[in-house]
């Protein structure tokens, strides 16, 4: 069903449709004014009027060409990561997208805002939503702009929902292209890590200019850009893991027992035939899980990009936009494993209803099982199976318009579609009834009374994992077998926006102090959303796997207005009111006041304050189906129960007198118990909310900027938002946490399994391991372990943030020696509340991925024809602990998992980069960065580490000092 608003002539649309033809008679009416010699105005991003000074009554920050060459990056989403407003940590990106809802895509957020709090604009003008929602958020994707063909970033660093509409909370990321570009250039780089010799990245564009526009009446710029990302393995750089991480886990490095294949059964377990005898340990064939686990997935784009601008006469001009985008991003996953693990639950989506996947262990007259017992384990790594994620998508961008100057106004109007269409292919996964086929029926069993494998369940089939014609452990298998086994599943994703829009600016009236200028305008947008799934994924075929489905669409309308008031000489007021029209809501106005005040010629202060707003997007509130599963959750009720457990085993497993195929034993079931309650992936129901409220949100700023020396500029601008109604989802782990203690929200519910003593997946109440212990007693287990949750879409928090911006660029002459430039950029973070993860009287800054503190300095040395740069970046600590109700990683939690108060804290971060390029060569530039010049490794994030774990590491650690050279060629 699709939830729309049906077109019709509404007032909006026919003041648009005036004020376009209006402006448009006028120009072909007018003649084109003589040319004056003064000071061209332009645009800055957060107003609609033109001015002569970049520094306006909105803190905007401005990264030009150079400072982006300068940074050694190959794309917008890691330039804009290493602003000091950005909330990079937690964004998802390319890299980190494989098992998300939306593979492929890379985002960008401000202020820990999120991603649909912040706008991004090129050219003044929003670009196509990616193809998938990641979940419930829609964002664009950065990785289709080409940032060889970025003249300039300007971020506004406070809301801007008054001019450009209701994502716009957090702030605007306006990318500006370059413009009147005569000539061809040729560049290319490439980076690579010069500790491991991975993580190698090249990059190469072509970008040609044809026409002066002031000579010529025309300039057509056209961009190509080709990328290409090679894929790393964490066993390629595992061995650069921080010490103090390794410290923290007495498994890690070990080699996993699921593997080439295990029987388990006590004294009599062994490997299956086949296993390479250099695998072989302590009795059983093993295997190192990081050779399957990728860091970084390979990656392909290809984007293209033109724009033209042509003069018509009197005074108009044509202009075009096209930007293409494909990419192609390929992940591999780890193989799926079989064990005595704890059942898998998840769900049909076709009719609502749970399903459960039972890891079964051998029958007695099963012929692969040589052990001569009943109900014994087959612990197995399925390394024949296809295991990658294959997405491939294409983003697009048309737009034509016109604009103009009639008598003092300057005119605009444009029309455009945009959109985006992604595929993601996936192999890897069990298909249930592939493996009914294939393996045997996993519904068909009855417990096992086997005191060596007490925490698994009997197949009732003799022929279990040994089908005729089906699936062979360890053996050779078919392409069809292995085909029906682990099918292909795929989703698709695609946005298309429409739009018209409309613009008029210029004086209306003039007072002593000087002219009130004006700027009215409007919009209309459609926009569509498509999320589409597999008929295996629809129907619950796939184990373990979700779904996210919509099909809806709707009208925008919009209208605006913009005053620019010169009260006295130095002091401006500039006034801003937006309407925006959504289906199904209330029109929304958002106003604006800002105030730029000038007392000297070196100070300036500025001031703003404004109502904005975000209206639920189409996943939030159109009809939608939602299935994931929400892996890493601790269960409160049962963590500690099994790390205590867990460590008593691992003490067990040390004892001299065991063999060592026992102590092998001991230790595996040490590690699976620790992560079948600390790190549990639940199955998680999701559903959306016609009812929802939009988001409202109040937000100021007040600043200065000061120059007391031409040349020395330095700007201090505290902000502060408050966001209600924040739209969104109980955290998983925030819920079952909430559940322990009987605080579960409305519409929200957290299922668990019956305790059963006699089969449960972690527990025994007769542990051979421990003497023939009952460990519900000695550890205090009252509860069943989580099996699913259930949580619904709901105007949930309020959200609260402030802070202070400080920047500063300086610039001196050195004589013969050149010029000499600093710039700083910083953010100091005062408060951060969200009541989605705690209270309002719980500051979360120094929390979790919430730092006090960001920034960087940059040290710019010209001389000759060599420019230097040293960059300081600076990211300052916080605690593991995410908010007061987080027990998990309080003191107590920490010490509970043997953890000093140290390891619960995550120092802050110090890296230095450097950067030369040469000129000395006609038309050519030589540019060499070094990232993380002195190789410095991250701060200890035990959290992000994993308790526990047996591999990995954090990806500064892995990439060491990077290394990237570039050329770039000017035919002229």
């Amino acid at each position: 069903m699709k939830y729309e608003q049906k077109v019709g002539v509404t007032a909006v649309q026919l003041a648009l449709a005036l004020l376009a033809s209006s402006a448009m008679i006028s120009a072909h009416a007018q003649q084109a004014q003589d040319a004056d010699v003064h000071v061209e105005k332009v645009y800055v991003t957060g107003s609609n009027i033109k001015t002569i000074d970049a520094e306006t009554a909105s803190p905007v920050q401005i990264i030009k060409r150079e400072d982006i060459a300068r940074q050694g990056v190959t794309n917008i989403s890691d330039l804009i990561a290493n602003t000091a407003a950005s909330s990079s940590q937690g964004n998802l990106t390319d890299i980190s997208g494989n098992g998300s809802f939306a593979p492929g895509g890379s985002e960008v957020s401000l202020r820990n805002l999120g991603a649909q709090s912040t706008l991004v604009l090129v050219n003044g003008r929003r670009i196509a939503s990616f193809g998938f929602a990641n979940f419930t958020e829609v964002f664009s994707n950065v990785d289709s702009i080409p940032i060889d063909a970025v003249e300039r970033v300007e971020i506004l660093k406070s809301g801007a929902s008054a001019i450009y509409g209701s994502d716009a909370v957090a702030g605007v990321i306006n990318i500006i292209t370059r413009q009147n570009f005569q000539g061809v250039e040729v560049n290319a780089d490439g980076q690579k890590s010069l500790q491991s010799h991975t993580f190698g990245t090249n990059k190469a564009s072509i970008t040609a200019g044809f026409g002066d526009y002031a000579n010529d009446g025309f300039n057509i710029l056209v961009n190509a850009d080709v990328f290409k990302r090679q894929s790393v393995m964490w066993s390629d750089v595992q061995q650069y893991t921080n010490p103090s991480l390794i410290s923290t886990s007495s498994a890690y490095g070990a080699l996993s027992t699921y593997s080439h294949g295990n029987l388990i059964d006590g004294a009599n377990s062994a490997p299956l035939p086949g296993c390479d005898p250099s695998l072989i340990q302590g009795g059983l064939c093993k295997y190192n899980r990081s050779q399957q686990s990728q860091a970084v997935p390979d990656a392909n784009r290809i984007n293209f990009y033109s724009t033209g601008t042509f003069n018509l006469g009197g005074g108009t001009q044509a202009f075009t936009e096209v930007s293409l985008s494909r990419g192609k991003t390929d992940y591999i996953a780890p193989v799926p494993l079989y064990g005595a693990q704890a059942p898998v639950t998840w769900g049909n989506p076709s009719t609502g209803q749970p399903l459960t996947f039972n890891y079964l262990g051998l029958s007695l007259n099963d012929p692969i099982n040589t052990t001569g017992d009943d109900g014994s384990e087959l612990r197995f790594r399925f390394l024949d199976a296809p295991s990658y994620n294959d997405v491939v998508g294409t983003q697009y961008r048309v737009l034509g318009g016109l604009r103009g100057t009639v008598n003092a106004f300057d005119w605009e109007t444009a029309a455009g579609i945009m959109g985006s269409k992604v595929t993601s292919t996936t192999q890897g996964a069990f298909s249930s009834s592939g493996f009914i086929q294939e393996i045997g029926n996993y519904n068909n069993f009855y417990p096992n009374s086997n005191p060596n494998v007490g925490l698994s369940y009997n197949a009732t089939d003799p022929n279990f994992f040994n089908q005729p014609g089906g699936y062979r452990a360890g053996g050779q298998n078919s392409a069809t077998v292995l085909n029906t086994l682990f099918p292909k599943f795929v989703s698709t994703g695609q946005t298309q926006a429409e739009f018209v829009d409309a613009k008029i600016t210029g004086p209306i009236y003039s007072l002593p102090a000087g002219q009130i200028n004006v700027a009215i305008g409007g919009e209309l947008r459609h926009e569509s959303m498509i999320l589409g799934d597999s008929n295996n994924l629809q129907t619950g075929d796939i184990v373990g796997y979700g779904i996210s489905e919509a099909n809806s669409s709707r009208n925008i309308e919009s209208l605006y207005s913009e005053f620019n008031i010169p009260v006295l000489k130095n002091f401006e007021v500039i006034p801003a009111l937006r309407l925006d029209k959504y289906p199904n809501l209330s029109s929304h106005f958002s106003p604006k006041l800002a105030a730029l005040y000038s007392p000297t010629d070196s100070l300036k202060i500025r001031a703003s304050l404004e109502h904005g707003f975000r209206a639920p997007n189409l996943i939030e509130s159109a009809n939608s189906k939602k299935f994931a599963f929400d892996s890493g959750v601790q269960d409160p009720l049962r963590c500690a129960q099994a790390t205590q457990l867990s460590n008593d085993l691992y003490t067990a497993a040390n004892n001299p007198a065991l063999t060592p195929t026992q102590a092998s034993l001991i230790a595996a079931r040490a590690l699976a118990v620790q992560g079948n309650e600390c790190s549990v992936s639940v199955p998680d129901q999701v559903s959306n909310n016609p009812e929802l409220k939009p988001e409202t949100a109040k937000s100021y700023s007040l600043g200065l900027v000061f120059e007391p020396v031409k040349g020395y500029a330095t700007s201090v601008d505290f902000f502060s938002i408050d966001r209600s109604n924040v739209i969104g989802l109980q955290g998983a782990q925030q819920l079952v946490n909430d559940a322990a203690t009987g605080n579960t929200p409305a519409g929200s519910t957290v299922i668990r399994r019956p305790l059963n003593t006699a089969a449960d997946q972690s527990f025994s109440s007769n542990d051979p391991a421990l003497g023939g212990q009952n460990d519900f007693t000695v550890y205090g287990v009252n509860s069943g372990s989580l099996q699913q949750i259930v949580r619904a879409m709901q105007n949930i928090s309020e959200q609260k943030t402030s802070g202070l911006d400080i920047a500063f660029q300086g610039k001196q002459s050195l004589g013969e020696y050149g010029n000499f430039r600093e710039i700083l950029d910083s953010t100091y973070t005062l408060k951060f509340y969200d009541t989605s993860v705690s209270t309002l009287s719980d500051n979360l800054v120094g929390s979790y991925l919430i730092p006090h503190f960001a920034g960087s300095l940059t040290l710019v040395w010209d001389f000759k024809k060599f420019s230097n740069s040293l960059r300081f970046n600076y990211t300052g600590g916080y605690n593991e602990q995410a908010g007061l109700p987080d027990t998990a990683w309080n003191l107590a939690g920490c010490a509970g998992n043997n953890l000093t108060a140290a390891q619960c804290r995550v120092a802050s971060n110090r890296t230095t980069d450097y950067a030369i390029s040469y000129t000395g060569i006609q038309n050519l530039t030589l540019g060499l960065n070094i990232i993380n010049l002195f190789q410095q490794k991250a701060p200890v994030d035990v959290k992000a580490f994993g308790v526990g774990a047996t591999f990995g590491t954090n990806m500064q650690d892995a990439e060491g000092r990077m290394l990237n050279l570039s050329v770039n060629y000017k035919f002229k």
